[in-house]
């Protein structure tokens, strides 16, 4: 983990009551990731599922990339989980402004500038702080940045990956969860497992696939 404003300097410019003079811890990096074809998003390893009440499993689809190490920088951080999940790397795209997404909500578009050394995330996604005590920061967070792959994604360390044509995106984001048998049978998804997914099982975004979903609709809606 590190500090939001070490890992990302520019934000420090931005005035805004949920930034400003607070602390945030950053706990992860990912990336928004596709080609000419696809938007990519990760299925969930098991240890990750979830049993409702009722029975259900729930299994989360995410963004590619994951936790940051310790002095790590963040796009060395996504540069080493894009290798070691889908073999390669990637070129950053680079976005015009930042949304802020608090409460799965973008409650604010940060313009952040220019930067060589620190380019501009797509948005930043600020969680609750999980853990009490002291040193408890105002929030957690995780940097997203936009991106497309160098070579044709393909599943290493994880346990699936999930291809959505660009043309499904709108209908794919359009539901918080899907049943697995009505998301196979859309047209322009694919799945690479390393084993099946339970029958009767939920798929929902989850992380920054959730947030990327929140973001997604905001800016088709008009949001200033």
């Amino acid at each position: 983990m590190a500090d939001l404003f070490e890992a990302l300097p520019t934000l420090r410019r931005v005035s805004h009551p949920l930034l400003s003079g607070r602390r945030v811890r950053l706990i992860g990096v990912s990336a928004i990731l596709y080609d000419d074809e696809a938007y990519y998003f990760e299925v969930n390893k098991p240890r990750y599922w979830a049993r409702r009440p009722d029975g259900t499993l729930s299994i989360g689809i995410g963004g590619i990339g994951g936790r940051i190490e310790r002095g790590e920088r963040p796009l060395d951080c996504l540069r080493r989980e894009m290798e070691e999940e889908l073999g390669t790397g990637f070129r950053l795209q680079i976005p015009d402004r930042t949304g802020l997404i608090h409460q799965w909500e973008v409650v604010d578009w940060l313009r952040l500038g220019p930067s060589r050394k620190h380019p501009t995330p797509y948005f930043v996604n600020l969680l609750p702080p999980c853990l009490g005590g002291g040193d408890m920061p105002d929030h957690l967070a995780i940097l997203t940045f936009l991106g497309r792959p160098r070579g044709k994604p393909r599943r290493r360390d994880l346990f699936g990956l999930l291809a959505v044509e660009r043309s499904t995106l709108d209908t794919f984001l359009s539901r918080a969860e899907w049943p697995l048998e009505e998301l196979r049978a859309l047209p322009g998804v694919a799945f690479d497992l390393a084993e099946g997914l339970p029958v009767g099982c939920i798929l929902r975004p989850v992380l920054t696939a959730r947030a990327f979903r929140a973001l997604w609709f905001a800016e088709r809606s008009g949001t200033p």
